[in-house]
């Protein structure tokens, strides 16, 4: 018992002290023309970097060193270092992480995927099947974060698993395993492929998008992203899906009964309740207020009052702050008082971990770039004879590998520092550069790699091995696919 409490406190000073030391080690460091604030900005992020890939603290808690650090070490006063953290970003997850969960509180998640797979034809074979059921995990992932995505869709598949276990008449313990690790990993990897469609699909796309109009003033609309994000996230389903079945082919063919079970599932969600209506409102408020900047144009003219208005007031910013007050403004029993959430449901499903390691990692990069770090790291990456044909080759395998270490976060926090601005230097399309980053900063190889990663791993329904082995093909296949995609459309993008 002594022994091993002791390794457990020798292994936690291990994880604790790697980020102070490598601190130490940056900020003495000969780094050439990075100026004093510059170095100890790179440090802290350094050190903030390792406590999340080891976690000896919360992501939330790594992410206050700054004001630790800067108003003791001189580089700001705790104003201006506090004045970091009022990112826009942080609203954006609250509102967008919230209405997932509605979704899934009021069962309108699960009403979407049961009635896609509902289509006549989908559940008779297993194949048709896993294929919609990947599809269907992607499509809800275009709108809705991957996180909660894959927390909705891993229960019916489970069930789905269920089902044709009791037609093949096994055992939980010898049945039907390959159709069980198909639908784990489909579920992470059709997640995955939707959130590239839009800039609500996964985080590492909004810090993408914040990092591109800080470092060059560009905005991507909404219809920009998805072009791009909806066939590339539609053409890696594809891929997966034929991975998977070359990986874990089924047991059984023929579905004896599936579309009845889906029809069934169907059966029991009986009517929509307020609450889904509210939540079917918001939801549709949300795509309307996203798309009517990119609209308006077409129907109105560039230049009508009503688009110019648009563009002003409706910056993709602003639209998850009126998705919050819609969830707690239409009531679901106005007698009761009840709305469609209740501030209990923010205490206890708000994702303040995830919120803050995002708005910290923004306000980090932030001011790295305002004390030189953008300028010494573009000079530092000339030196490498980067060019327009390398640059997405290496910033997509530099994510790739990254990702596995690090949060998709912090791995686009970082190397949207590093690249963008290389990008303008050489003449790349930096836009082109930030989507490119954020696609490759999912982790898929590790069940620590991020929530998706783990919820998928802790359904009990895939190994390790299975996860890293098949993972590792995947993790190439994404890595090179969006390399070349990117390569081939930055001229256009």
């Amino acid at each position: 018992m002594i022994v091993g409490q002791t390794n457990a406190w020798l292994k936690f000073l291990m994880r604790f002290l790697l980020g102070p030391a490598a601190f130490a080690v940056i900020c003495l460091l000969p780094v050439g023309e990075l100026p004093r604030s510059g170095q100890l900005a790179l440090a802290t992020f350094v050190w903030a970097l390792l406590w999340w890939i080891t976690q000896p603290v919360p992501w939330g808690i790594a992410v206050l060193l700054p004001l630790i650090i800067f108003p003791a070490f001189g580089v700001m006063n705790i104003a201006a270092t506090a004045s970091l953290y009022g990112q826009s970003i942080f609203f954006w997850v609250w509102g967008l992480a919230l209405l997932g969960y509605a979704m899934q509180k009021h069962g309108l998640g699960k009403r979407f995927a049961i009635g896609l797979l509902s289509v006549r034809g989908i559940a008779t074979t297993t194949h048709r099947l896993l294929f919609f059921y990947m599809l269907t995990t992607c499509i809800l992932s275009i709108f809705i974060t991957d996180s909660a995505v894959v927390a909705m869709m891993i229960p019916i598949g489970i069930s789905i698993v269920s089902y044709v276990r009791n037609l093949a008449g096994t055992s939980e313990s010898n049945g039907c395993s390959s159709l069980a690790k198909f639908i784990a990993l489909g579920t992470l990897y059709g997640a995955m492929a939707g959130g590239f469609g839009t800039i609500a699909g996964a985080p590492p796309n909004a810090v993408a998008a914040t990092l591109l109009e800080n470092l060059t003033g560009e905005t991507i609309s909404w219809f920009r992203w998805m072009k791009l994000g909806v066939p590339l996230g539609v053409f890696l389903v594809v891929i997966y899906y034929f991975l998977l079945k070359y990986f874990f082919p089924p047991e059984l063919t023929n579905i004896p009964g599936g579309q009845e079970f889906i029809r069934n599932e169907a059966k029991k969600l009986g009517k929509m309740n307020q609450g889904e209506k509210n939540v079917l409102c918001i939801f549709v408020a949300m795509v309307l207020l996203f798309t009517a900047p990119s609209i308006a144009p077409f129907l109105l003219g560039s230049q009508s009052p009503i688009t110019l208005s648009l563009r002003q007031a409706l910056s993709i910013w602003t639209v998850p702050p009126i998705i919050l007050f819609m969830l707690f403004a239409l009531p679901k029993d106005i007698k009761k008082g009840e709305f469609t959430l209740m501030w209990r449901d923010v205490v206890e499903h708000t994702p303040w971990n995830v919120m803050l390691l995002l708005t910290g990692a923004v306000a980090m990069t932030e001011a790295m770039s305002r004390f030189g770090f953008v300028d010494f790291a573009k000079g530092g990456l000339a030196g490498f004879g980067i060019t327009s044909f390398t640059l997405p080759i290496i910033a997509a395998f530099a994510g790739g590998v990254m990702t596995q270490l690090a949060s998709g976060t912090a791995t686009t926090a970082l190397l949207a520092n590093l690249f963008i601005p290389v990008a303008v230097n050489i003449g790349f399309n930096a836009a082109s550069i930030a989507v490119l980053l954020s696609n490759v900063a999912i982790g898929i190889v590790l069940p620590w790699g991020g929530a998706p990663a783990a919820v998928a791993f802790a359904s009990g329904e895939i190994d390790i091995k299975d996860m890293i082995r098949v993972g590792l093909l995947a993790e190439v296949i994404l890595v090179v696919t969006v390399a070349l995609v990117h390569l081939l459309v930055a001229p256009v993008f």
